[in-house]
């Protein structure tokens, strides 16, 4: 089976596990009234959310890092994921989630993130 990539993005390295508003000036322009969010990663540029409505995947750009991609992924609109932890000689974790309409969409966390917690995160909200 071959992977479709997500068509606005390639992989992101979203870091580690940090504390929810930690990026809050990257992503809080788009998010609704009533939306929570719930877990926040973050790498040395880039990041990503988990909110009450959907994963949001922050892709800084350019030297500086000022231009800044939001992608915004539905809950409803995830088929299907997988993960994949950091092995004995591997420095990250990967995360790939699949969706309807747009394929597939990879990220890497630091070693020592939680997988099974973003597992349990995910599972919440397309299981339901």
């Amino acid at each position: 089976m071959s992977a479709i990539e997500h068509p606005f993005m390639g992989k992101v390295f979203v870091g580690s596990a940090t504390k929810v508003g930690t990026l809050k000036e990257k992503y809080a322009a788009i998010l609704m009234a009533d939306e929570a969010v719930e877990m926040e990663f973050k790498g040395a540029r880039d990041g990503m959310i988990f909110t009450s409505k959907r994963i949001v995947v922050i892709n800084s750009q350019g030297i500086t890092g000022r231009k800044i991609e939001l992608s915004s992924f539905p809950w409803k609109s995830i088929a299907a994921y997988s993960v994949e932890n950091a092995g004995a000689t591997d420095i990250d974790a990967e995360l790939k989630i699949c969706g309807s309409g747009w394929g597939v969409c990879e990220v890497q966390f630091t070693r020592g993130t939680n997988v099974a917690v973003v597992c349990q995160a995910i599972n919440q909200k397309i299981l339901a």
